[in-house]
């Protein structure tokens, strides 16, 4: 049962959402700078974001699959991630740079940059180490909202415990899987949390 749950939670905070699911908090945010964008575009960009950031990249991770590129999607073997980070940070930055067409609040640049640069850092991280991408990616939510909070002064301190405990689960689920170690949890969640926080304090 635990196991099971385990893999629910990974499923559904699976790091290609992460991008997602931060504009889909961050456009909940009481604030002018995100009430001004209309509702119609709040969809798009999501629908943009969601398809680039996710879809895409999993379609070519089932691809890479078929073709015995990778031995399995959860790419438990470290050699076989990169091809996929390549590719999923290809799909960032593009969706960061097609974005960058449009007017709109800087705030979600900020976080399609930081989320593109996670992947490079976590690429760069995994020629030495297995790293924990999960807790990359919940751990730089967590550094972005706490970012929004500080540097921008928006309104998002609900945010901030909620996620905590999503991260708490997420480690916890990849450590009942046996996916990772304790310390390739923590070091996941320490390395996306930091360096949100950081890309926010350098470009806002």
């Amino acid at each position: 049962m635990e196991k099971r749950l385990a893999q629910f939670i990974s499923y559904i905070f699976h790091p290609l959402l992460m991008p997602t699911y931060c504009l889909l908090i961050l456009f909940q945010i009481k604030s002018y700078t995100v009430h001004a964008i209309p509702q119609q575009a709040k969809i798009a960009i999501i629908a943009i974001v969601f398809l680039n950031t996710a879809l895409l990249p999993a379609l070519i991770f089932f691809f890479l699959k078929m073709r015995n590129v990778i031995s399995s999607l959860k790419m438990e073997n470290r050699n076989e991630r990169i091809i996929p980070f390549v590719v999923t940070a290809f799909f960032y930055f593009t969706t960061f740079i097609l974005l960058r067409k449009f007017h709109l609040p800087p705030l979600i640049y900020y976080l399609l940059f930081g989320s593109s640069c996670m992947i490079i850092v976590a690429l760069i991280i995994n020629f030495w180490w297995k790293i924990s991408i999960h807790m990359i990616g919940i751990g730089g939510m967590v550094g972005a909202f706490i970012s929004i909070v500080v540097y921008l002064s928006l309104n998002a301190f609900v945010c901030i415990p909620m996620l905590v405990l999503l991260a708490g689960l997420v480690g916890f689920a990849r450590l009942k899987l046996l996916a990772h170690t304790p310390l390739q949890v923590y070091g996941g969640f320490i390395t996306g949390s930091f360096l949100m926080v950081i890309l926010f304090y350098l470009i806002s």
